[in-house]
C-alpha cells in the first residue's frame, strides 16, 4: 500500500487509508481510518484515569482496552516503524512478567505477616514485614523501569502509515506511565501494611513487658485486628491484580507477536 501524503498543517491534516493503493489528491479530503479514532478514544480515557485514578487506582481495564485496539491496529504498521516498536512491547511484557512474579511473592508474605500477627509471635511478624518491605520495594524499581519503556517516535510525515506508528508509539508510552502508576500504588499498600503491623506488634510487645492493664491490651488486640484486615484487603487486592495482569501480558505478547510478523513476514 502506497502512503499517502497530505499537504494539509498537522493541526488540520487527517491521514486516511486509501483502497487499492490508490493516493489520494490533496485536493480531495481524507478520513483517518476508524481504528485511528477508537485508538484516540482510548488513549484519552487511559490518560484521564492516569492523571486521576480516583478509586480506582490498581484498576487495568483502560490499559486492556487499549491493548485490545493496538492488536487490530498492527496489521496496519509499515515496516520501517515496526522494529522501532518491537522493543517497547518486549519491554512491557518483561515488566509485566516481573510483575506477576512480584506479585505471587508479595501475596505469600502479606499472607504469612497475617498469621504471625494473629499469633502475636513478634520475631515472625518483624522476619514477615522486612520480606514484604523488599518486595514492595521491588515493586517500586520495576514502576520506575516500565515508566521508561517509550519507544522512539515514528519520523515526521503526513502518510496515513507514519500516523499509525506514531499513534502505536503513544500508546506504548501511555501504557507504560499507567502500569507505573499500578505498580507504584501497589508497592505503597504493600510497604504500607508491613508497617502498620510492625507498629502493632512492637506496641503490643512494650504493654506486655509492662504487664499492660486490661483496656491498653484490648486496644493492642484491636490494633492487631486492624493490621489484619489491611492484610486480608491487599491479598485480596493482589489476587485481583494477578488476573487482570496476566490478561494484560498475554496481550502485550500477542502484539507484539503480530509486529514480529510484520517485521519478518513468512516466505
Amino acid at each position: 500500500m502506497a502512503p499517502m501524503m497530505m499537504m494539509a498543517s498537522p493541526a488540520t491534516r487527517a491521514a486516511g487509508f486509501g483502497r487499492g493503493g490508490h493516493v489520494r489528491s490533496a485536493s480531495v479530503p481524507s478520513q483517518r481510518h476508524p481504528l485511528l479514532t477508537h485508538v484516540d478514544d482510548q488513549l484519552r480515557a487511559l490518560r484521564s484515569w492516569t492523571s486521576d485514578p480516583g478509586q480506582n487506582p490498581l484498576a487495568l481495564a483502560h490499559v486492556r482496552a487499549l491493548l485490545c485496539v493496538l492488536d487490530e491496529l498492527t496489521p496496519l504498521m509499515p515496516l520501517s516503524s515496526s522494529s522501532r516498536l518491537l522493543d517497547g512491547f518486549l519491554a512491557l511484557a518483561d515488566a509485566y512478567g516481573s510483575f506477576l512474579a512480584a506479585l505471587l511473592a508479595l501475596r505469600q508474605h502479606a499472607a504469612d505477616l497475617r498469621a504471625a500477627v494473629r499469633r502475636r509471635d513478634p520475631a515472625k511478624v518483624a522476619s514477615a514485614a522486612r520480606a514484604q518491605r523488599r518486595a514492595a520495594k521491588e515493586l517500586a524499581g520495576l514502576a520506575t523501569a516500565v515508566a521508561l519503556c517509550s519507544p522512539i517516535h515514528a519520523a515526521a510525515g503526513f502518510s496515513s502509515e507514519l500516523e499509525v506508528a506514531r499513534t502505536v508509539a503513544e500508546a506504548v508510552s501511555d501504557t507504560a506511565a499507567a502500569s507505573a502508576s499500578v505498580f507504584h500504588q501497589v508497592a505503597f499498600l504493600a510497604d504500607a501494611a508491613a508497617a502498620t503491623a510492625l507498629a502493632v506488634s512492637s506496641s503490643s510487645s512494650k504493654k506486655r513487658s509492662k504487664l499492660a492493664a486490661g483496656e491498653e491490651i484490648q486496644k493492642d488486640v484491636a490494633a492487631a485486628a486492624v493490621a489484619v484486615v489491611r492484610l486480608q484487603e491487599l491479598e485480596q487486592c493482589v489476587g485481583e491484580l494477578e488476573s487482570e495482569s496476566e490478561k494484560v501480558f498475554r496481550s502485550l505478547l500477542h502484539t507484539r507477536v503480530s509486529l514480529l510478523n510484520i517485521h519478518t513476514p513468512t516466505i
